[in-house]
Order: C-alpha cells, then structure tokens, then sequence
C-alpha cells in the first residue's frame, strides 16, 4: 500500500505529498513544521502548533543563572536546567536521528569523524540522508519521480545484507532494479577497502549499479545523473562508470 498525500489525501506513492502538491510546495503555498513535522497549507498555518497567545504584560525576561559547570544545550548551547537538550531543540528534533562531532575531549574516544562528513539532511520526499550530496541525489530523483529507496538491505549471501545508497526499483524494467553508489569518501584506506569489498559483491552476483564519486560527478551533480541514468546506457548486471 503507498501513501497517501498529506494535504489532499490522493494517492502519493511513498512520498509525502502528491505532484500536485509538490508543485504547490515549491510554489510556497504548502509548507512543512519545523517543530512537528506536519505538511500544511501556509496560509493556515500548522494546525498541531498554534501560536502563541498575545501577552497582555510585558514579558519577562529569562535570566541565565546556570552555574559554569551546569549542562547547557549541546546543539544551540542554551541554557537547559540541567539536561542535554533545551526544550526548543528537544521539540524541534525529538523525532530525527542527531549525528554530532566531538570537537574537544581530552578522552580517547574512537576515530574522529572524517572532515567531509556533512552530518544529516532531511531530503524533500522525507528521507533522511548522511551528506548534502546524497541529499541533492534524492531530491533529483524525487523530482523527476524517479521511483527510489534509501540504503535498503540488499542480499547478496552474506552474514550481513549490503546497504547501496539508492535503490531504483524497478527502474530498467518489472524486476530489474538499478543500485546507485556514491563514494564521497574515495582515497580514505579504510573506506576504499570497504568499497572494493561491496564492488566485488556486486560482481560476483550481477547486480546493476552506477557509481558517482565526489571529484567527478560533485560540481555538476544533476547533470551527472541526467548523463549515468540513460536509461538505454546502462549496461545491466555489470558495475557502471566505475572508477579504481
């Protein structure tokens, strides 16, 4: 069963909102909550978050009387009686996953985080990526309804199912999926060896993927896609614009 659209209730497939409402997204006339999460129309404002009432007094105004070792907020760094997250940041991320970078510890505490990791992004179709480029492939495939998952498990007989950043259902025909990779952290040890591990996957079991890198396809991202995703260059089974 698909989706249903979150403003007119017409069938959405997976995404949130119909074409037609898409449409009047990008227009401005529909909106989406920043602290719920509901779609509405913009002229009606969030029908979960009402505004505030009108204050017949002046307001007072919050003192910060926080002793210097009391926990503040560790996303905005406000004031938060004692708890990791102050009451704005709680409500506005209560329902999305938080990646945070540890920039001072004087505790060993893992390998840090690489410099180009971007953190997480929220794409239009409500996926929930790891980087802006990611981000800018899934809008792209939302916007040209491009049917498509994210990091869905693929079996390929091992212990552990790969995670390929997309999957294009049924893309070349019934029953013919099309995985698209995008290596943004090619040239790292670890991380070239994890990638010649789920390449040789792909090999040995002919699946269909197309491979997107940072220096080759990022500066022109959407026309990239428009070149790899011809339809009738795809070589099926075999890896696709692969670089070693």
């Amino acid at each position: 069963m698909g989706k249903t659209c979150a403003i007119c209730g017409k069938p959405s497939g997976m995404y949130p909102l119909c074409t037609a409402c898409f449409k009047l997204r990008d227009a401005g006339k529909i909106s989406k909550c920043e602290t719920c999460g509901t779609w509405y129309r913009t002229n009606e404002g969030c029908p979960n978050c009402k505004p505030a009432p009108k204050q017949t007094s002046a307001p007072v105004v919050e003192e910060n009387t926080s002793a210097p070792d009391e926990l503040t907020c560790i996303i905005c760094g406000k004031p938060s009686n004692g708890k990791h997250f102050c009451r704005d940041c709680y409500y506005r991320f209560r329902n999305k996953e938080i990646l945070l970078r540890v920039s001072k510890c004087e505790l060993p505490c893992g390998d840090p985080l690489d410099e180009s990791y971007e953190g997480v992004f929220e794409c239009d179709d409500g996926h929930i990526v790891k980087s802006m480029a990611e981000q800018a492939i899934d809008n792209y495939l939302c916007e040209h309804a491009i049917f498509h998952g994210y990091e869905l498990p693929l079996d390929v007989g091992t212990e552990k199912p790969l995670r390929p950043d997309f999957c294009l259902k049924n893309y070349l025909e019934e029953g013919k999926n099309v995985y698209l990779e995008y290596f943004g952290l090619k040239g790292q040890p670890k991380y070239d060896e994890e990638t010649a591990y789920k390449i040789d996957l792909y090999r040995k079991n002919h699946i269909t993927v197309i491979c997107m890198y940072p220096k080759t396809d990022s500066k022109n991202l959407n026309f990239s896609l428009s070149l790899k995703l011809q339809k009738e260059k795809i070589k099926e089974g075999e890896i696709n614009y692969f670089e070693p």
